[in-house]
């Protein structure tokens, strides 16, 4: 969703706005406001690259780690915030009534939303139990995160191949 190679660049989303047909203007509009979406969690996805590297010292460890949790609270608010957007605001409906044939893929990718929300759940619940900087956790911590990080990064170039397939082949936008 987020983490694309083509996140600022959806090509389609322009094409669809130009195409002004139907029902395909709504979905537009629905596109440009989950692309908008992606901007904005791609910027804390990019934050969340380097939150390990550089690890504070004994006396910085509670302020880093209090920050680390809010970061990461806010974060999972707004991939719930985003997931809501596409579950439940139009975008995944439409979707499957224009490429029936994707519908499989499309529920796997609403299974990698709770994927995703669970493993950054347990992220934040380990985190918190880490009471020292020296701790083996933070090691555990940080490669659960990168793990993370690269589940949705690959969710969301699974994601872009989805509405571009339905999009260029079932639609013909692009020709």
């Amino acid at each position: 969703m987020v983490w694309g190679v083509l996140l600022c660049k959806r090509p389609y989303i322009a094409s669809i706005k130009k195409s002004g047909a139907g029902h395909m203007g709504q979905f537009a509009d629905l596109g440009a406001q989950i692309e908008n979406e992606h901007k904005a969690l791609h910027v804390s996805l990019n934050q969340l690259d380097t939150a390990f590297d550089v690890l504070p010292g004994p006396d910085d460890f509670k302020n880093w780690k209090l920050g680390l949790l809010w970061q990461l609270r806010d974060f999972q608010n707004q991939l719930q915030k985003h997931f809501d957007l596409e579950e439940s605001g139009g975008f995944t409906s439409d979707m499957t009534k224009i490429a029936p044939h994707l519908v499989s893929k499309i529920e796997d990718l609403e299974e990698d939303h709770l994927k995703i929300i669970s493993d950054l759940t347990h992220i934040l619940d380990v985190l918190k139990s880490i009471q020292h900087a020296e701790s083996a956790k933070i090691d555990r911590v940080k490669c659960r995160m990168e793990g993370l990080l690269s589940f949705i990064r690959n969710h969301e170039s699974a994601e872009n191949a989805i509405i571009q397939e339905a999009y260029f082949q079932d639609m013909g936008v692009g020709d």
